[in-house]
C-alpha cells in the first residue's frame, strides 16, 4: 500500500503505513490498528486473502516485528507485541483479547541494531485451522500445531501438537488426536 492510501471506510485520520500488505477480500476494521507500529521490514504485516481483522486487533510491533496472516483467518481484539516473526497459517481463528508477545512484558525493544538478529526468527505460529480461546496468551517459543485448540485464558510457550486440545496456566494437554493402529 502506497502512503497516502487510507481505509475508505476508517474513522482514524492516517493512512496505512506503507509497509502493510492487505488482500483481496480482507478486512480491517482500522489503520488504528497500528498505532503502536515501527516495523522496518519490507513488509511488516501481510495480510493473506478474506481475513477478517476486527475491532481491537493491535499490531505492535518493533523495527524488525513481521506478521504474516493466512487466507480465511478471523482475528477478534488480539494483540500482537512482537519484533520477532509471528506466523499465523490459514484458517486459524483467533478470539477476543490474545495476546501474542515474544517477550513477557508484551513491549518491543526499540533498539533496531539489537533487533536485526532476532528479526530471521520465529518466535510464535500457529497452524492450520488452529482456534485460540478467549484471553489465551502466547509467548516466544509457542508453536500451536494444525488443527489445535488452545482453551481460554491458557497460556503457552511451548509446542502443541497437531489436533490436540490444550488448557491451564501453563498450558497442559487435556486431550490428543486418538492413535491410529
Amino acid at each position: 500500500m502506497t502512503e497516502s492510501e487510507r481505509l475508505s471506510h476508517d474513522w482514524f485520520p492516517k493512512p496505512l503505513p506503507d509497509n502493510v500488505e492487505i488482500g483481496a477480500g480482507s478486512w480491517l476494521y482500522s489503520a488504528f490498528a497500528f498505532l503502536h507500529y515501527r516495523s522496518l521490514r519490507p513488509c511488516g504485516v501481510r495480510i493473506g486473502h478474506d481475513t477478517g481483522i476486527y475491532n481491537g486487533t493491535f499490531f505492535d510491533l518493533g523495527a524488525c516485528g513481521e506478521v504474516v496472516i493466512g487466507d480465511h483467518c478471523t482475528l477478534v481484539g488480539a494483540i500482537i507485541a512482537t519484533n520477532r516473526r509471528v506466523s499465523i497459517a490459514d484458517y486459524v481463528f483467533i478470539a477476543h483479547e490474545v495476546t501474542i508477545a515474544d517477550d513477557f512484558v508484551a513491549c518491543p525493544p526499540t533498539d533496531s541494531g539489537q533487533a536485526n538478529r532476532l528479526a530471521a526468527e520465529t518466535c510464535v505460529s500457529i497452524g492450520r485451522g488452529a482456534w485460540i480461546g478467549a484471553r489465551a496468551v502466547l509467548l516466544s517459543g509457542a508453536h500451536i500445531g494444525p488443527g489445535a485448540i488452545v482453551g481460554a485464558g491458557c497460556v503457552v510457550s511451548t509446542d502443541v501438537p497437531a489436533c490436540s486440545v490444550v488448557a491451564g496456566n501453563p498450558a497442559r494437554i487435556i486431550e490428543k488426536p486418538p492413535v491410529k493402529t
